[in-house]
């Protein structure tokens, strides 16, 4: 999937170069042609806010399928919260190191959701009041989960990053995925804002 960086600055920063592929760089949306192949990062450090949302309720209105990322320089939970509500899919420091950026692509262009970690568990109880048992698994889908992969869904569920998570289980990040990779299948959940959605949603 390409990329398209809306912003002021003339050149991609280091760290988009080296996280993404297929970038191209726009002062504004005059000319483009809004498509769902293509992911939109908007970088509010370089535009006024209003500006900002302006280019996020345009995309939307052009084309709702478009992914769009948010970058800025104060990441916060009711920011994220209001942005993701107003069409966003991702949600991360216009300073993030290259590794997360490319996490966020792959969340987004897969149709899921990206915030940064510190910011998921505040997010979560926020929106978890707007989630219907309907728009999420039934509760009895986590009886397919072993127990380690229950663990590891709860622990999302609490906002832990994979690292954090490996520490609390004693286990390798590289075991954190593969058994998140499991519990997605399993729950056909997409990414770990709809998996934590989904625990808090049929929790007691």
């Amino acid at each position: 999937m390409s990329n398209t960086i809306l912003t002021r600055a003339h050149e991609p920063s280091a760290r988009w170069a080296e996280a993404l592929d297929s970038i191209v760089l726009h002062a504004s949306l005059a000319g483009l042609r809004i498509s769902p192949s293509v992911t939109y990062w908007v970088d509010f450090a370089t535009f006024t806010r209003d500006d900002a949302l302006a280019l996020i309720d345009r995309i939307v209105v052009a084309n709702e399928s478009a992914p769009i990322v948010c970058m800025v320089p104060y990441p916060k939970a009711d920011d994220a919260f209001a942005l993701l509500a107003r069409g966003a899919r991702g949600y991360c420091h216009v300073a993030a190191a290259p590794e997360q950026l490319r996490l966020v692509a792959n969340a987004v262009s897969n149709g899921g959701f990206w915030l940064p970690t510190s910011l998921m568990s505040t997010f979560l109880t926020r929106a978890g009041s707007l989630v219907t048992q309907a728009s999420i698994a039934s509760p009895a889908s986590l009886d397919d989960l072993t127990k380690r992969e229950r663990q590891v869904a709860k622990a999302v569920a609490e906002g832990l990053s994979n690292r954090e998570i490996a520490a609390r289980l004693n286990i390798s990040e590289r075991t954190v995925k593969a058994r998140l990779t499991g519990v997605f299948q399993k729950l056909d959940v997409r990414d770990r804002v709809q998996l934590a959605l989904l625990l808090r949603g049929s929790a007691p």
